[in-house]
């Protein structure tokens, strides 16, 4: 996950409606799991010395700088800074608490894919805000998965193409939409130690949309409230080796949303997304990732769920449409013991039909990094990005990597 919160609580909502939310969560890894403890019960382990003062700061293997001991406590957890760069909603932050769970019975895959909660909230100087709190937790050997997780605040954003007509696609009209919003999910793994799973995930929002400005457009939504109940069903494959960040797998997502009047939605509509996450190790420490999305989004939705280009360096909901594609490569190095840096790029198209008429835009975008790996047996790196697409400039405080799914 990276900072500002994923696009940052600024689309809250969208995300929680379309993806897992990742605002919830963080992530991290690059390096292999080593030397991990036993479980508890197993009488042939002999039991771990505990640790006091520094050196539960302090990796043994090698000295440095390491918070594994400290989180695998059941009491420990990690301050997340909150540092809110985001175009759309402006400079701002806040704070979280990250709490990380090894399921110690599982070995290594415990610690690989920890349970995880989180609680915090953000501000930013556009007058955006937001608290949230969430738990995705793992059961019955790993395989059923669970998320639940819920925020409410103020977002403040600029929409763009809301008259259906090319001439608005460089026309923002500003909104400030107040929400509550939460969220509940079950996977099911279909095999022991398989990579498919199947779920249902489960989204209510209430959604306030308020113009802050004199209307660009005729027929804008004002002050007319939107709830959405939708239902979505979900197709998961997973063979990543670390949720963090992972340095070998696959990671694909297929969600189908369906928001029903009948389920107490005040609009019906559908929206489809698909995410393709993969990762493969080169020589020299040197590891190539790639991330490709698509979205679909039927006539209907309202506008604030509408799909839109998520790349680094793009502002957020500057460019939408009925239907988004994107994708985005990295390559991280890890030159230099825990230190490692991290280059990117990529592109993305969102076009919209009409009756008799179509129109589109594309946008790139690319940047760099730096990493430091913060809790080698979580695998959880931690650095900064920057990122640049045309007439934008940003920078995003990463939390293990960009494209988290717990």
């Amino acid at each position: 996950m990276r900072y500002p919160f994923r696009r940052a609580a600024c689309v809250a909502v969208a995300l929680a409606c379309t993806v897992a939310p990742a605002a919830v969560v963080a992530q991290g890894a690059a390096a292999p799991l080593r030397d991990v403890e036993a479980a508890a019960d197993s009488a042939t382990t002999s039991p771990v010395p505990v640790r006091t003062g520094r050196a539960r700061f302090l990796d043994p293997e090698d000295g440095q700088f390491d918070l594994s001991y400290f989180l695998e406590n059941p009491r420990g957890f990690l301050p997340v800074p909150i540092v809110v760069t985001e175009p759309a909603v402006g400079y701002g932050g806040g704070g979280a608490g990250l709490f990380l769970r090894p399921r110690k019975e599982a070995g290594e895959e415990g610690w690989a894919r920890p349970n995880i909660s989180a609680v915090g909230g953000l501000v930013t100087q556009n007058g955006t805000w937001a608290g949230f709190g969430g738990d995705s937790s793992r059961f019955l050997d790993g395989r059923l998965r669970t998320l639940a997780g819920g925020g409410a605040g103020q977002v403040n954003l600029d929409f763009y193409g809301l008259s259906g007509g090319p001439s608005s696609r460089d026309q923002g009209v500003r909104y400030s939409l107040t929400f509550a919003a939460a969220v509940g999910q079950a996977n099911w793994q279909l095999a022991p130690k398989s990579p498919w799973a199947a779920g249902v995930r489960y989204v209510y929002a209430s959604v306030n949309p308020r113009l802050r400005d004199e209307p660009l457009f005729p027929d804008l939504a004002d002050r007319i409230r939107v709830t959405v109940s939708a239902p979505t069903a979900i197709l998961e494959y997973d063979s990543r080796d670390n949720v963090f960040t992972p340095t070998r797998g696959v990671y694909s997502e297929s969600a189908y949303l369906a928001s029903r009047e009948a389920l107490g939605a005040s609009v019906d509509f559908e929206r489809f997304d698909q995410v393709l996450l993969g990762w493969h190790p080169l020589r020299h420490d040197v590891t190539l990732g790639a991330n490709g999305t698509y979205s679909w989004s039927s006539q209907g939705t309202p506008f604030f769920l509408r799909p839109f280009i998520m790349l680094r360096g793009v502002p957020a909901m500057r460019y939408q449409g009925d239907q988004v594609a994107s994708i985005e490569l990295e390559a991280r190095w890890q030159f230099h013991g825990r230190w490692s840096v991290v280059a990117f790029g990529g592109a993305g198209r969102a076009w919209t039909e009409r009756t008799n008429r179509s129109f589109q835009q594309s946008v790139g975008s690319g940047g760099a990094g730096f990493r430091y790996e913060l809790a080698r047996k979580f695998g959880l790196h931690v650095g900064i990005d920057v990122a640049a697409s045309p007439g934008t400039t940003a920078f995003y405080f990463v939390i293990g990597n960009a494209w988290f799914r717990p």
